[in-house]
């Protein structure tokens, strides 16, 4: 679970790390005082962002391995054994 949230995080940060990087590669040489970031397309970028974290859970859903169509059967006891839940 760990995975996926750290996943779909980076997928919703990636906009603003790769606008972040090209202000640093474009503007290092000019002034620093961070006037550049007050006209940030921010709306773009996390609209970017919820559209990359979207294509990643689809992309996770659809290659997770499991049949989309298949049936739930829960964990359940088997003569004194637990059996994981699993999709049949």
């Amino acid at each position: 679970m760990a995975r996926v949230f750290l996943i779909e995080a980076f997928l919703f940060l990636l906009p603003l790390i790769l606008y972040g990087g090209y202000l640093y590669l474009i503007k290092r040489k000019q002034d620093r005082d961070g006037a550049h970031w007050k006209n940030a397309p921010y709306l773009w970028l996390v609209l970017g962002g919820l559209g990359l974290m979207a294509a990643g859970m689809l992309v996770m859903a659809y290659l997770s391995g499991e049949d989309p169509a298949g049936a739930y059967v829960p964990a359940h006891m088997e003569n004194g054994r637990i059996v994981p839940g699993e999709v049949k």
